[in-house]
């Protein structure tokens, strides 16, 4: 399954060219990136975060991680993936990590 062009946006790592998402969840968001030009195996990044509480609390947001994603947050983790040994050509499940503020680890479900 691929990532919806619609509601996804592009980055460059390493001459790879990524399509990549971010998706909420409850306490945290979701990061998805995948190459654009093949089909293969998804990454998934969970992060920590309360960006969806800001509309439940508003306007009281200062006890909130209101954590957003930069292009270098992306970079990030794309290239530590890749080091963990993320294949995004290969066929397979979502290779799926937590962030912990400073690396990742892989996520036990």
């Amino acid at each position: 399954m691929t990532i919806n062009k619609k509601s996804s946006r592009k980055i460059v790592i390493s001459d790879e060219h990524f399509v990549w998402t971010v998706s909420p969840g409850s306490g945290y968001i979701i990061m998805i990136a995948e190459l654009e030009s093949y089909n293969g195996r998804r990454l998934e990044v969970y992060i920590e975060s309360d960006i969806d509480s800001l509309w439940v609390n508003f306007p009281n947001t200062e006890h909130l991680n209101l954590k957003i994603l930069r292009p270098k947050d992306l970079e990030f983790f794309i290239k530590q993936s890749l080091e963990q040994d993320w294949n995004p050509k290969e066929k397979g499940a979502p290779l799926v990590f937590k962030f912990d503020g400073k690396q990742l680890t892989k996520r036990l479900n």
